[in-house]
């Protein structure tokens, strides 16, 4: 059986999450702390950043979590009274900042265009919200390119759990196990396998190859090998 469509996750697969995101990262922390250095120096520890150098000291859950994950544990910390309202002021940030830095890997944009032009379904699932996902693809040229695209916020759930996968299915109408899920993380890999879809992890994360290949039907260290798989006559399976 052949992949007959594609789903993508987003930062580290399609785009540079450091690049893309530390600016962004960097304004949400010192805006948090509003002045109060041991305020900053607790989240910046806590999201495994230096705001300073706008970049990322380590594995970082915010890599993985959606923002209202990680925002939580930031109000426990600060003790906010509204987290609601923070989450909110976070998102806006994030949205502002979404297209500033967005840098796709090599080989994405280009991958995602001859899937659009060969006619294959193309998605989008992400932990991040959709709109700040839409109008960085956008931004890079690529937007028409996804018939399907869902965020945290979307009313699927998030990943690992499969709901934005299985959305993506019922989207396309096709079974499953006819589509590729491509990620760099393991939330990507399992969600795919609890959806019963191909899985195709690729080495661009923060993930290592050797512990994304247990979980992965396929391990590929770059993103423009994907077309050829893809396009094959039968399935990576």
């Amino acid at each position: 059986m052949r992949i007959k469509a594609v789903l993508f996750d987003r930062d580290g697969t399609l785009t540079d999450f450091d690049r893309t995101w530390g600016p962004a990262i960097a304004a949400v922390l010192t805006d948090l702390a509003a002045g109060d250095a041991a305020s900053l120096a607790t989240l910046s520890e806590m999201a495994m950043f230096d705001v300073a150098g706008a970049r990322f000291t380590g594995p970082s859950s915010l890599k993985v979590q959606a923002p209202a994950d990680y925002s939580a544990d930031w109000a426990r910390v600060l003790g906010e009274t509204d987290p609601d309202a923070m989450l909110a002021r976070i998102e806006a940030t994030l949205l502002e900042h979404a297209t500033l830095n967005v840098t796709p890997f090599p080989g994405v944009v280009d991958t995602l265009r001859g899937l659009h032009e060969a006619g294959l379904p193309v998605g989008l699932a992400t932990n991040g919200t959709e709109a700040s996902a839409r109008v960085q693809m956008e931004a890079l040229g690529v937007g028409h390119a996804f018939g399907f695209l869902a965020g945290y916020d979307s009313g699927f759930g998030r990943k690992p759990a499969p709901g934005q996968l299985l959305a993506f299915a019922r989207h396309t109408g096709l079974d499953p196990a006819e589509i590729a899920m491509v990620g760099d993380s393991l939330h990507d890999m399992h969600a795919a396998r609890d959806a019963g879809m191909i899985r195709i992890a690729v080495t661009t994360g923060a993930v290592t190859r050797a512990d994304l290949e247990p979980e992965a039907d396929l391990v590929l260290d770059e993103m423009r090998d994907l077309l050829a798989v893809a396009l094959a006559a039968e399935s990576v399976r």
